[in-house]
């Protein structure tokens, strides 16, 4: 073969060669850009895909709210049929019990002359009539005092129980019910007397109480609805407080809102307990002493105002619930 030829071939395979390798780098270049593409488009299905489960996951979660919303609504329906049902009856039990102890006095009345009656004829010997020897007999056979004492006692069990029952109908009552809030401009540090007030008997031999109160302005609110709901936590703090100790009020504002603690050196809250608290029919008390509403209600009166509630406690050294009321932002229109 001539060197020509040979030239002429070598530079055709170098020709081609450069050719194939121009051909190898666009396909590289295609290569990279369809590789982009296709992790680019994974990124996007994997991003749609955990919208997509968190959307599932809150789909779930309104869904059990739902179920839980319908049930609620059902046991609220119950408890106002048991409430009404059982309240008529229960308020005649409570009159009835009014009733004898009122008849009871007069019962007392007359056996108190009865034993005067015997002691003035005690010196009388072989005089006394046989009714006197009688009645004298009976009076100390049947140790009246004793009876009389003792009635009176479970008179007064009975009727503080018909009152405690009364109470747990009035929750079950007020749980079942929605209204709206009456506003009008009140101060705070005033409803949290007025509170104290009203508590003073139950809180007087458990608790000192400390006012720390600062300034803060009047604000639009039910004022019934909110002593209701600092009375709830009064009269659990007391409650909490197993000797004597001490309960405190502070109050405040902070950014456009104003707070009110109320605090007790009770033992504390359990951990597993802080996120139950607020839960209707949730309570920690003896079975049928209490009906496990007053937390609930306290929260629904306060995010009635457009507030929240807040809790913190450690075991051994007290609890302080916080309440937050937001001081410009009332619309007075939301039901209970």
């Amino acid at each position: 073969m001539a060197l020509k030829d040979i030239a002429q071939q070598l530079a055709e395979e170098k020709s081609a060669r450069q050719a194939a390798e121009q051909l190898l780098e666009l396909k590289n270049t295609e290569l990279y850009e369809i590789t982009q593409t296709v992790q680019h488009r994974t990124q996007i299905v994997a991003e749609k895909s955990a919208a997509l489960r968190d959307c599932q996951a809150q789909i779930d979660q309104l869904r059990q709210r739902l179920m839980v919303s319908e049930k609620m609504a059902a046991i609220g329906r119950l408890a106002s049929g048991i409430a009404e049902q059982l309240g008529a009856p229960l308020h005649f039990i409570t009159d009835s019990l009014n009733g004898l102890k009122i008849h009871l006095a007069d019962v007392q009345l007359v056996l108190e002359e009865q034993k005067q009656c015997i002691e003035s004829h005690k010196y009388l010997g072989f005089f006394k009539t046989p009714a006197h020897r009688k009645l004298s007999k009976t009076h100390k056979k049947l140790d009246f005092e004793f009876v009389l004492k003792d009635v009176d006692n479970l008179l007064a069990d009975s009727a503080d129980s018909a009152c405690r029952m009364e109470k747990i109908l009035a929750d079950l009552s007020e749980f079942s019910q929605t209204g709206t809030v009456d506003m009008a401009e009140e101060n705070i540090n005033d409803l949290l007397d007025r509170t104290l007030d009203l508590a003073a008997s139950e809180l007087g031999y458990r608790a000192e109480i400390v006012r720390q109160y600062g300034p803060v302005p009047d604000i639009q609110c039910d004022s019934g609805q909110l002593v209701h709901a600092f009375l709830n936590l009064l009269l659990n703090a007391a409650e909490a407080i197993v000797s004597k100790g001490t309960i405190t009020l502070r109050t405040g504002v902070h950014s456009s809102m104003l707070w009110v603690d109320i605090a007790d050196t009770g033992p504390g809250i359990p951990e597993p307990d802080l996120s139950k608290i607020f839960d209707p029919f949730f309570t920690t008390k003896a079975p049928g002493s209490a009906s496990g509403l007053g937390l609930h209600q306290v929260k629904k009166a306060v995010e009635a105002h457009h507030g929240r509630t807040t809790v913190m406690s450690r075991q051994g050294i007290g609890t302080t619930f916080r309440i937050m009321l937001p001081i410009d932002r009332y619309s007075g229109t939301e039901p209970f």
